[in-house]
């Protein structure tokens, strides 16, 4: 499902209404606000995924805070804690401000909402965007979770394959550098203690799926 359409139905299908109510904009000005703010947070994330720490930090983001539960609350439009997330959001996908202003300027161009007011909705669009991501990715991240550590789930783990996955993949990394290393320093003759065994598989490490 499009992340639109996830966010259109969120809140019993009244989220773009309550984003209006709050802002003094019809249901209709956010909906069309939500399709040109979509797109470059979409980019955002996609070209942020393009490497392999891009991805575990995509998906620590997500672990890191339940968005979808934010999507389906009417109360964060206008909350300073979620402004606050939701500026962390735009922090960590476009890190410049200028970026940022650039994107809201562009967009106060075709939209009947001036810039100034773009700027102060931005934080609350962003969350409203990860929370639809989580909510499209949760389930078959989930599957992805559960094939790679061969059925060895947590209930944490289970509950936020995310930060389950990330840590997964940052151990994997861990595992492949230490690889790396030891046959450089085989090249050179020099050698290295043995490395332990892994405890377990993926599934199973004592501290592979801690939730954040």
């Amino acid at each position: 499902m499009k992340l639109f359409h996830i966010i259109a139905g969120a809140q019993n299908k009244r989220a773009f209404s309550n984003m209006g109510q709050v802002f003094g904009f019809s249901d209709e000005v956010m909906a069309q606000t939500l399709r040109y703010f979509i797109p470059p947070i979409s980019k955002a994330i996609e070209k942020r995924a393009q490497t392999p720490d891009g991805v575990i930090s995509i998906l620590e983001l997500l672990g890191s805070r339940r968005y979808d539960r934010f999507l389906d609350d009417p109360r964060i439009f206008g909350h300073p804690q979620i402004a606050k997330e939701g500026q962390r959001i735009l922090d960590f996908l476009f890190e410049r401000e200028a970026r940022l202003q650039k994107i809201v300027e562009n967009r106060a161009r075709v939209l009947p909402v001036n810039a100034a007011t773009l700027r102060r909705l931005f934080p609350f669009i962003a969350v409203m965007v990860m929370g639809a991501v989580e909510v499209r990715t949760r389930r078959p991240l989930g599957v992805i979770l559960h094939r790679v550590a061969k059925g060895e789930t947590d209930d944490r783990a289970i509950a936020n394959p995310f930060m389950a996955l990330a840590q997964h993949l940052r151990k994997q990394e861990k595992q492949e550098r230490d690889g790396r290393k030891r046959r450089l320093f085989s090249f050179f003759g020099v050698t290295q203690p043995a490395p332990q065994p892994a405890k377990a598989q993926a599934g199973s490490a004592g501290g592979l799926f801690e939730s954040a």
